[in-house]
């Protein structure tokens, strides 16, 4: 485990905190990062979340997100980057969770109001079959860590 893994693991009361780059092409011609590019930005913090739990069995179980809400607080620019998304468990059933989101700019505090408040729900699939999958034990507990 590396020290940025053992950090995210001791913070994970606070949730986990992925950092994602706001790029030139995600900015719209109002100098904003609009809706479509913000679903985007969520899932790239998204992967390293769900990377330890799901990561093992990527070739045959996939996560379709069955929900997504998204609520702007405050611009998010390019001079914003990188942005400090959190990210923590909301709810977890038997092949469905929620993940919930706060994203800052690079140089907001923790505490501080967040830019974008969001969730999403993903269902576990599996690929194959075609068919919802149950959540192992092992996802289950991973998830539940960052029960908030």
């Amino acid at each position: 485990m590396t020290g940025d893994e053992r950090q995210r693991v001791a913070d994970s009361s606070a949730g986990f905190v992925a950092p994602v780059h706001v790029r030139w092409s995600d900015i719209d011609m109002y100098q904003h990062v609009n809706h479509a590019t913000m679903v985007t930005l969520l899932e790239e913090a998204r992967i390293p979340f769900l990377r330890e739990p799901f990561g093992p069995e990527i070739e045959t179980i996939g996560l379709l997100i069955a929900d997504v809400h998204i609520a702007y607080k405050a611009q998010v620019r390019l001079i914003d980057s990188p942005l400090q998304v959190t990210m923590w468990t909301k709810r977890v059933r038997s092949v469905d969770f929620t993940v919930g989101y706060e994203v800052r700019s690079v140089g907001a505090a923790p505490d501080s109001k967040p830019a974008v408040i969001a969730e999403t729900q993903l269902a576990a699939v599996h690929i194959k079959e075609q068919r919802l999958q149950r959540l192992s034990p092992q996802q289950r507990e991973y998830l539940d860590r960052y029960l908030r």
